[in-house]
């Protein structure tokens, strides 16, 4: 048995290429990629707790939808735990990897070749989890806001964001801030562009929301709370790449206290002068010789300093 199936894994991979990140056990001790962690392994842990900690620990007759779906790793997993999962790919060898994968699995998905920007409630229906996962610092302006907007009107409960962030040298992208990315060469052909598997399907360029503009953009589509995860941990994640959770629920209103100076969704750019110093290094080595006291009224004084400006 074990050996028919290298030989079948061994025909796709000569037709479309290796596995280039996910690593699914296909079974007699036959791997995708390979019997040591190689890819997206501890990212999956992740998304999957997520999920199943948003959704009372089943995913069990839920609907899922996977963006960009690449190897389909994300969506197999979702359906072995018997989600009804839609995975949507660009990229036909992709789309011919996963499949093959959850056949030799017996897990049923639904992939479908496709351009995510194309989503639609009408196509596609509504899902109770989204994830986007490493697609959306792939989209440029004006697409990136059309793909949250189509986001928001497919998902029930909760979204699954995974991507870069700019955080240097950012620039104003309508009334956001992000850095502008290269996906292509200017005079690269669409088969290059086709073949590029960690770029864009055909845009040349992209942009990588700051987080706080990324974090306003989607409480500005409806989603009324905004996380970001840490636990799972994924301990070799770069600086600039951050795994947020975004829910559907109902606006909690006026409360119990005065209004608020600002709208919910007015996340801003740079957190307070205060904020910013705490997090300094130097601050950091300072602060124990500092007493409590004195430090709460160091950080109420420069709080205020910065409203006045």
């Amino acid at each position: 048995m074990s050996e028919h199936l290298r030989r079948a894994k061994e025909e796709i991979e000569t037709r479309y290429g290796p596995w280039t990140a996910h690593n699914i056990r296909l079974g007699d001790g036959v791997y995708t990629i390979s019997p040591e962690p190689a890819g997206d392994e501890v990212k999956l842990r992740r998304v999957t707790q997520l999920s199943l900690d948003v959704l009372e620990g089943s995913l069990a007759g839920r609907r899922v939808l996977d963006l960009a779906c690449l190897e389909g790793m994300y969506a197999i997993e979702f359906a072995r735990r018997g989600a009804t999962v839609v995975a949507i790919e660009g990229r036909e060898a992709n789309i011919a990897k996963a499949r093959f994968a959850a056949k030799t699995l017996g897990v049923d998905v639904d992939f479908q070749l496709g351009d995510v920007r194309h989503l639609s409630r009408e196509q596609h229906g509504e899902f109770d989890v989204v994830l986007a996962l490493g697609i959306l610092y792939h989209l440029d302006y004006p697409d990136l806001f059309s793909m949250i907007e189509r986001i928001s009107e497919v998902c029930r409960r909760a979204l699954v964001v995974d991507t870069g962030v700019g955080s240097a040298g950012t620039e104003e992208i309508g009334d956001y801030r992000g850095v502008r990315l290269v996906e292509h060469a200017s005079d690269s052909t669409p088969d290059e562009r086709r073949d590029a598997v960690w770029s864009s399907l055909d845009n040349l360029t992209a942009v990588a929301l700051t987080r706080p503009s990324l974090e306003r953009a989607l409480t500005r589509q409806g989603f009324t709370s905004v996380l970001e995860c840490h636990v799972p941990a994924e301990p070799a994640k770069e600086v600039d790449r951050v795994t947020l959770l975004a829910l559907k629920g109902s606006p909690a209103g006026d409360l119990v206290t005065p209004p608020p100076a600002s709208a919910p969704d007015a996340v801003p750019e740079q957190p307070p002068l205060g904020r910013r110093l705490e997090a300094a290094r130097s601050v950091r080595l300072v602060r124990y010789a500092v007493p409590p006291p004195l430090r709460a009224r160091l950080r109420r004084l420069f709080g205020a300093e910065t409203r006045r400006h």
